[in-house]
């Protein structure tokens, strides 16, 4: 499943996750449902298996007193909206240049094979 980059909403979920009772671990599992992360995805990006990523959610929900990830989701997004509306500044992410990724085909040596 391909993910969201939501860097332009990292701003936004920190104001979000002001005055909270979660923890790091919860925050950034935040941050990864918003991107789309499906638990087994979300399990292996943090190092834990998708049972931990299952009850962190949970306690997630019932920390932040909404019923799922969608409900989680709108109350982020809307948030944001809000603050857009009244002019609120953000941080500007800063602009990092895509880096080309050599693709390299079976059999072929690779650049750095000349090196040595």
């Amino acid at each position: 499943m391909a993910q969201i980059d939501i860097e332009v909403l990292t701003p936004f979920a920190a104001r979000f996750l002001e005055g909270t009772t979660l923890t790091p671990a919860e925050r950034a599992e935040v941050l990864r449902i918003a991107q789309g992360f499906a638990c087994k995805d979300s399990a292996a990006a943090a190092g834990v298996s998708p049972e931990t990523i299952r009850a962190r959610r949970k306690r997630i929900y019932r920390k932040l007193d909404v019923p799922g990830s969608g409900e989680l989701l709108a109350s982020l997004l809307s948030l944001s909206l809000k603050m857009l509306a009244k002019g609120e500044r953000i941080e500007p992410r800063p602009v990092v240049p895509a880096q080309p990724q050599a693709q390299t085909q079976p059999g072929a040596s690779s650049p750095a094979a000349g090196l040595r």
